[in-house]
């Protein structure tokens, strides 16, 4: 038996791309595009915090 973890959200950008699907109005939508949502947005929060911090934005 696997005795690993996991947590969800794992991340702070986890977390983010819930809270942001979670103020989308779902109606209508089935799971497979809400999934798509979610990854979508997860996609979209890391590619901008890669961006950040290789122009050397602070996060603190």
């Amino acid at each position: 038996m696997d005795s690993s973890v996991y947590a969800f959200p794992s991340s702070r950008e986890e977390a983010l791309a819930m809270l942001w699907l979670e103020k989308q109005d779902l109606s209508g939508k089935t799971p497979a595009e809400l999934h798509t949502m979610y990854w979508e947005a997860l996609k979209e929060i890391r590619a901008d915090y890669a961006a950040k911090r290789n122009s050397g934005y602070s996060f603190r």
